[in-house]
């Protein structure tokens, strides 16, 4: 296969120039896509460690606004979820948000605010754009909350009790949060190296004044891509011990890797 192919080829560095020149494009891309992924590992399983990182959409809401609720339906939820008969659609708005008990006709019919609706066994939020995303269960509920409890507290006591609320719902919806951050730091991480290569990429040109013979752009962005083996590999063992240090370890190493092998190997193979 040739990802096994390419991976042997980028610790073979006095060969390194010269094979660049002969890998197919797309398939060094593919190869870069996986040493993405190599390198951002250490902070994927952060996140799944972590269960994500917290987007806040409910937390933020609840905290910085308590809410003044002294009516919410007089039931407890669970990780099991809402008793049916309390969904009868009742509202309750805090700041730009507006909380459902149940489905109500009006949703279909709101803007401005962000809608989160609780149904007998998911969660269901949707944003001011429409976009919406429900939680399996109840999952995040494992303490269980007394609704009549939060409409009876005051002070510091309701802050506690509401800022619990919210963190339970939030933690509903971790399989959700788990995936929008690991796509979204692949992503961050992809485009991030993508640009620190072409920029190098252009960099390495500058070694073209002292042969008659060098690689082209295309080549020497091949070149950079399987010079980027060790690093990945390397940025992988850093960041299982400290996962924001990968980042880190790739850049400074891919640069040392680059220039070592040209200052090297280049002569040999140009002359």
């Amino acid at each position: 296969m040739f990802l096994v192919k390419y991976f042997k080829m980028g610790f073979r560095y006095p060969q390194l120039i010269e094979n660049s020149r002969h890998v197919n494009l797309l398939k060094i891309i593919i190869y870069f896509l996986l040493l993405t992924f190599i390198a951002n590992f250490p902070l994927t399983w952060l996140t799944f460690e972590q269960q994500g990182s917290r987007i806040n959409f409910i937390e933020q809401n609840m905290t910085e606004f308590i809410p003044n609720w002294t009516n919410l339906p007089a039931t407890t939820i669970t990780t099991g979820g809402i008793p049916e008969s309390y969904l009868d659609g009742s509202s309750y708005i805090n700041g730009d948000f507006i909380y459902f008990f149940g489905y109500d006709a009006s949703i279909e019919s709101l803007k401005d605010l962000n809608i989160v609706i609780f149904h007998k066994d998911f969660i269901q939020y949707i944003d001011m754009d429409g976009a919406t995303i429900r939680t399996p269960n109840y999952q995040g509920f494992e303490t269980p909350i007394m609704l009549s409890q939060l409409n009876i507290s005051t002070g510091d006591e309701r802050n506690e009790i509401f800022s619990l609320f919210a963190q339970s719902v939030e933690k509903s919806f971790s399989d959700q949060i788990i995936f929008y951050t690991v796509i979204r730091n692949q992503m961050i991480q992809f485009i991030a190296t993508f640009i620190y290569i072409i920029v190098l990429s252009f960099i390495i040109q500058l070694f073209r004044f002292g042969f008659q013979k060098f690689l082209s752009y295309k080549e020497g962005l091949q070149f950079i891509i399987l010079s980027a083996t060790l690093p990945s590999v390397l940025a992988l063992i850093f960041g299982l011990i400290l996962p924001g240090f990968a980042p880190v370890v790739f850049n400074l190493v891919l640069g040392l890797v680059v220039m070592l092998v040209l200052l090297i190997f280049s002569r040999k193979t140009f002359t």
